[in-house]
Formats: structure tokens, sequence, C-alpha cells
């Protein structure tokens, strides 16, 4: 074996020498409460790295881990050797650091004429107010900002956080140009646009008529904050660091095609967008909307447009023209739906009983909504087998119904209804089950001149009490019974002249065993009266 010289034994000494000062490697042999103890490699001693010395908790430390430390005290009468992570990775990452690179940094304090910051979480450098871009009112940073160091001069480092963020705002506007397809996340949103973040440093402008071919487009509602988007460049300024995006120009302007799309006369669906007084208007695909006018709704009487369509529903429209210059299309729903009344027979033969609505009450009956564009009228004379005074007592609009179909006028698109023809006449069953002389029950329905009406119980019909058969003691019905009151009478005269019709009932409240059948015919043409 080859004799070492002096120098190299001396050289050899001096690598496993604890030194204060010295940096070293070593392994995690032991944990314990104020710290842990690490074997160096390449020494053959121990060192204890106290918790203040620890870049992290003693937790977080496993046997076994490697880590880099730094002496900081040797003792060689009790073999108790002190170590500093903390000032180790200082040390490295101080001489690492160089002027004009760009770190990460943490704040630590405000200080005169600026903050202190950590570089990477370790090293103390100087951020001038001036360079920080912060208002003297504002909050230090809780998180990580990028530096760009400034001045490196002995252990004084200055940083700038203007000159960092200054430098990769040039970075990306030499890389992105107009016409590029970018991505951003909406930062915030006004009437007139949205500013969209393109990177940490980079804010661009979303023009509203950029946002979609669809001029009446809600932009709040397309464009919410924190959404992600895809968006062109349409103007870039890099001497005033400005960007214009639009998102509409990722898509042809379908206004360009829309006579091959579609051509007049073509039914096409479409979404109801909003309505008005004068009509309604469908979006047919993004930026193409047409108004379908009042008067290509209904086939009938106007009614109320919402009782047709709301926002929202899938129709189908009739594309009557197009003003392509000004973007405009004016379109049909009845044209769309067919007319109703063409083929009217087929659905609505007389004498047939169907479903329909209340759409209006009038003075002297209803008009019935059978479907859209078909209506009837419903005579108050049909609402029922007894007399009505007032029809609203009766039917509410928006009420549903079962009439028949008395007659179909298709030239004029009339028809005649009925509610109480669409029922068998009750007064067919009191016919075969009442006769004169018989007592019934019932309840004062109302008061007419000469007497009152009484609802006769089990047959829901309406009878006569002359005020002269309502007691011997008064002429006056009303001194003597109450509406609503229950009354227990006879039958004086009943008969009914044709099925189709209302049939007759007289009744007397007072003892009437010796009545002339003379007087019932009397009471009976005063009623006609």
């Amino acid at each position: 074996m080859e004799k070492q010289s002096f120098e190299e034994l001396m050289e050899d000494l001096e690598i496993i020498e604890l030194k204060k000062g010295r940096i070293f490697e070593g392994k995690v042999f032991e944990i314990d409460n104020d710290g842990i103890w690490v074997a160096l490699e390449g020494s053959p001693g121990d060192v204890f790295v106290t918790q203040d010395e620890l870049l992290r908790s003693k937790r977080d430390y496993k046997i076994g881990d490697l880590i880099t430390i730094k002496i900081t005290k040797v003792n060689d009468a009790e073999g108790l050797h002190l170590a500093s992570e903390k000032k180790a990775v200082w040390q490295k990452l101080f001489n690492d650091i160089k002027e004009g690179e760009n770190y990460k940094a943490v704040f630590k304090e405000r200080v005169k004429n600026g903050y202190t910051v950590l570089i990477e979480g370790v090293v103390k450098a100087f951020l001038p107010g001036s360079l920080s871009l912060l208002k003297i009112y504002e909050d230090m940073p809780s998180e990580e900002v990028g530096v760009k160091v400034i001045s490196k001069k002995g252990r004084n480092i200055v940083v700038s956080r203007k000159d960092y963020i200054e430098e990769k705002i040039e970075v990306f506007f030499g890389n992105y140009k107009k016409g590029m397809l970018v991505e951003g996340i909406v930062e915030e949103v006004k009437d007139f646009g949205a500013f969209v973040r393109l990177s940490d440093y980079v804010t661009a402008f979303l023009p509203k008529n950029e946002v979609s071919w669809n001029s009446r487009m809600d932009l709040k509602e397309f464009l919410k904050i924190g959404k992600k988007i895809k968006a062109i460049i349409v103007d870039i300024d890099e001497k005033d660091k400005k960007i214009n995006l639009s998102i509409k120009q990722l898509k042809d302007d379908p206004w360009e095609t829309i006579e091959v799309k579609y051509p007049i006369d073509s039914v096409v669906n479409g979404t109801v967008t909003k309505i008005f007084p004068f009509g309604f208007t469908v979006e047919i695909e993004e930026g193409i909307e047409g108004l379908v006018h009042e008067s290509q709704i209904f086939w009938g009487r106007r009614g109320r447009i919402e009782d047709v369509v709301k926002v929202g529903d899938v129709v189908k429209v009739k594309v009557l023209d197009i003003d392509k210059e000004n973007r405009k299309m004016n379109l049909s729903y009845k044209l769309a739906m067919g007319d109703p009344w063409e083929n009217i027979e087929e659905k609505y033969n007389e004498g047939i009983v169907v479903k329909g609505t209340v759409e209006k009450i009038l003075e002297n009956g209803a008009i019935i909504k059978l479907e859209e564009g078909v209506t009837g009228f419903l005579h108050v004379s049909e609402l029922s087998w007894n007399f009505i005074d007032n029809i609203s007592n009766y039917l509410k609009e928006g009420s549903n119904v079962k009439v028949k179909i008395l007659s179909v006028d298709k030239d004029n698109r009339k028809m005649r209804l009925s509610i109480r023809k669409a029922l068998e006449n009750p007064w067919k069953k009191v016919i075969r089950e009442v006769q004169p002389g018989d007592i019934v029950k019932g309840k004062i329905a109302k008061f007419v001149d000469k007497g009152a009406i009484v609802l006769v119980d089990k047959h829901n019909v309406e009878a006569y009490l002359p005020s002269s058969k309502a007691s011997f003691d008064s002429k006056n019905v009303r001194e003597i019974f109450e509406i609503g009151e229950e009354v227990e009478v006879k039958v004086l005269e009943i008969n009914l002249e044709n099925e189709n019709k209302r049939g007759n009932m007289v009744v007397s409240a007072v003892n009437l065993e010796n009545f002339e059948g003379k007087e019932a015919e009397d009471i009976l043409k005063d009623l006609e009266k």
C-alpha cells in the first residue's frame, strides 16, 4: 500500500474534522422532546439540532431522513455538538441567489421605506415600498409573491416586485398575438363587458358585443365570475399593455348563411325569449332571433299571449321574411300550427260533448276555448237547467267545463255551445218521480217579484213558490222565509213541454187539500209573465 504524504493525511483529517460553520449531510437517527439527532456522513460525530433550528416541526421528520445541516457549536469536552438546518439551507440559498434572477418570497414585516421579505421563506431581503406595488394603506399579501433581485452586496439583498411583474407582462405580450386562441377566468362582469384574467399579471377586456352573436343575450347570465372561457384575441396593444377578446368570433356569423339554413316558408323550432304586448320573440339558434307579431299568433279573436306561450317554451314557427342587412326576421306561430278551422268538422261535430276552458265572461254568456284558435259562444240560457241571474256566480275565467256543440259555422268561425245540454235534463227524471200533490223538500234559493224559488232536494231543479201560497197570514214571502231556509212544500202543478227544455213546478207551503186546479193554472200564467 502506498504511503500517504503528510499533506494528504492532513487533508483527510480536515474532511472529518467538525468545525463551526462547516456544512454536512446526515441521517436522522433519533427524535427527542427538544429536537433531533443527526449522524453525519463523512464524519464520526453526531450533532443535535434543536426545534428552533429545524425547518419544520420535529414531528414531520422520520428516522433515516437525510438532511443538510451547518455546525454551530463544537464541544469536544462534553461531546455535544450543535447544528442548524435553517442556517445550512440559508447559506446554500444565499450563495445561489444572483442579481437579475426571479424568486418566490413572503412578506415578513413593514419597515421604514418598505418591507422585509424572505426569499424562498428563508433569506431576508429588503423590498422598497416604491417597488412593492402596494398602496400605503394596503395589507401585506399573505401568499407568496414573485420578486426580482436587483441588488446583492454582502449580506444585503434588495428585491423588486414591480420589476418581476413587468418582466412577466413583457414575456406575455411577446408570446401572444392578434388572432390567437386564449383561455382565461372571468374576474368581473359589467353591463358593458367583462374582465378576463389570462395570467397572474395580465387581464383582458371582453366587450359585450363580442360575447355572442345574440345581441339580446343577458351578459351576467352568460358570464359568471370564476367561469373558465376560451376566446380569440381581436386587439393587442403592446405599448399600453391592453388586450381585447371575442367569444363570438369563435363561431361564424349565423346571419351570413341564414337564407340557406332557414329559407322563407320553412318551419323551424325555436325558444320563446321574450313576450311583449304586441307579440313575442323566438331564438332559432344563438344569434338568430325573430319576431312573432300578435297578428301571427291567433286564428280567432285575440287573446292573452301569455296563455299561448311562456318564456322558455320550445315552439314551431314559420319563416315569413328575412331582413339580413338589419338582422331581422318575421315569424308566424299560427301558420306553423295550421288553421284549426280548416278541418273543423273532423274534430267538432254538432251534438258531441267536448272539454273546454272558460276564456272570457260576458253579460249574456261566455267564450269557451276548445283549443288554440277554436272558441265557441255559450249563451247564459245554456248554462244550467235552472235559471241563472248572474253568470259570474256560475262560471269563472280559467275554469274547465264540459260543453255540447249545438252548431258550427265554419265560414264565420263561430260555434254555439251548451253546458246544460252536455248533461241529462233533470226534468225528465222529475216528471217520472214527482206528481201533483206530492210533498217535496228543498231550500229557499232566491226571491223573485211575486214569490220565491225553491231548490228541490234530490232533483236539483227549481220550483216556484208564489207569495200567495207561502202563508195564510202574509202575502210577502220575504217576511216568512230566509234565503237558505229549509222548507217542505206540496207540488201544485208540474209539467215538461219538451225534453230539451226546462220544466215547470209550482209548490205551496200551506195546506192545499181543497185547492182548485183552476188556481194552479192562474199561478202558472203569472209565472210565465
